[in-house]
């Protein structure tokens, strides 16, 4: 069934198979996060919004190492399974699932030690740091048992179940925002409230994935994990672009928040924490799209159908494209309406900053789509250094060289361009990195390069 799905679907019929579901999946789960912002920014105030968004890239390091090995486990398992080869796959499966549970336990442990100190190093303002670590203590102790839950679904849409991925993941969105409106809106409760709604509603859609593997009701199955060294670390190679990604942005945006509190104090980082929660909204969608088909990528790739490659990245460019502009258009027609719904209308300092960093970084979704098709693509057909360059320009060389050179002429209006300078430079180095790779890999074939 599954080489059938992914082998012989048409490719615009397959792409709205599962780049729909994925689409919707990811925008529910962006609404949960946005609706956290809400309801802690207006009922609680903006300091809580401030201390969110500056631990939340920490916790989010954590979640980095899980989603290494789950993507890197998910390029070798979809090559397998175009290969037909449905034991290995499943023995990979299930090898990942036994790492990832340990070394999210390891960083429970460790972090229960350290990460209180590290958040109050890192955060000066003893008010904002406590509150930073309430919401991280909740995420702390539940490491190990929520971790799974973005890996279990990119293996169910690995198996075809694109359908039954975005159902649960609407429904986990919808628990999260009913749980943060009863506890925060209508009880009064405090910032960890926010914590526990988001892993509440992760824990019961973990268990929820598990079911159809454990029932054996598809592809892959849960075997007797062997651990292969060889193996092992081709999985942390393959996934490393997506690990350094994740981790590469969470400790860019701790930098950023550095030079937000230096340059315009808590209000600076509550300002442009709207325009996190704007990319919170639209980043994951189209991440979402382009994640929901790589396995087609990688099953196509193991099946050296290259054609098939083609058409599905100039499929995933042309939808990209659209829904950035619709983006644009939307921030900069309703600047007020946004930073509205972050602040309340007391908050004028708040507002007035916040609307001038949403203008001034909303140019960046012209072309912040490029390279992240580019980096997953390259990532689905096994070129990881390569999907790494594009990654580290990105989210890393070029922000950083910006952030340092753009604040000595603006100060902090100099990091709300930051966005939209540095993402036009990544796409151009993204589209030559692409041509390059593509002409070396696919000599024999022109893979959508004139």
């Amino acid at each position: 069934m599954n080489q059938e799905f992914f082998g012989t679907t048409p490719p615009k019929k397959l792409f709205m198979k599962l780049a729909i579901p994925g689409l919707f999946s990811m925008l529910f789960s962006s609404l949960y996060m946005m609706a956290d912002g809400m309801f802690v920014g207006k009922m609680i105030g903006r300091k809580a919004l401030a201390a969110i968004n500056l631990v939340f890239p920490i916790i989010m390091i954590v979640f980095a190492v899980g989603d290494m090995i789950a993507a890197g486990a998910s390029v070798k398992i979809g090559m397998k399974l175009g290969e037909k080869k449905e034991d290995e796959a499943s023995r990979i499966f299930s090898m990942a699932l036994l790492l990832m549970l340990v070394i999210d336990g390891l960083f429970m442990i460790a972090s229960l030690f350290f990460a209180k100190d590290l958040i109050f190093i890192l955060i000066k303002d003893k008010e904002l740091a406590t509150l930073a670590y309430q919401f991280a203590y909740v995420f702390i102790l539940a490491f190990p048992f929520i971790a799974p839950f973005f890996a279990l679904d990119n293996y169910l849409r690995l198996c075809g179940k694109a359908t039954l991925s975005m159902w649960v993941n609407i429904a986990v969105s919808l628990l999260n925002i009913v749980l943060d409106a009863l506890l925060i809106g209508y009880f009064k409760l405090g910032i960890e409230t926010a914590a526990w709604a988001s892993v509440l509603s992760m824990l019961i859609g973990t268990l929820i994935f598990l079911y159809p593997f454990i029932m054996k009701k598809v592809a892959l199955r849960f075997t007797k994990p062997k651990v292969d060294v060889k193996e092992f670390l081709y999985v942390i190679y393959n996934g490393s672009s997506v690990f350094l990604g994740n981790i590469s942005g969470s400790i860019m945006a701790i930098i950023t928040n550095g030079f937000l509190l230096y340059y315009g104090g808590p209000v600076a980082v509550a300002a442009f924490s709207v325009v996190t929660y704007i990319d919170a909204l639209m980043l994951p969608i189209l991440s979402g799209m382009v994640d929901s088909i790589l396995p087609v990528i990688s099953y196509s790739y193991g099946a050296k159908d290259y054609r098939r490659i083609t058409q599905f990245f100039h499929l995933t460019c042309r939808v990209g494209f659209v829904l950035s502009i619709v983006t644009l258009l939307i921030m900069v027609m309703f600047p007020d309406f946004l930073v509205g719904l972050f602040s309340s209308t007391s908050e004028g300092d708040l507002i007035q900053m916040g609307k001038i960093a949403l203008l001034l970084s909303a140019p960046s979704y012209l072309v912040n789509w490029y390279s992240l098709t580019v980096g997953s693509f390259l990532t689905g057909i096994e070129k990881a250094t390569a999907s790494i360059v594009v990654m580290l320009v990105e989210s890393v060389l070029l922000p950083l060289f910006l952030m340092v050179v753009l604040t000595k002429f603006m100060g902090v209006y100099g990091l709300f361009l930051v966005p939209s300078v540095g993402g036009l430079g990544a796409a151009v180095i993204a589209w030559m990195t692409w041509r390059r790779c593509v002409k070396k890999e696919f000599n024999s074939f022109r893979f959508g390069v004139k």
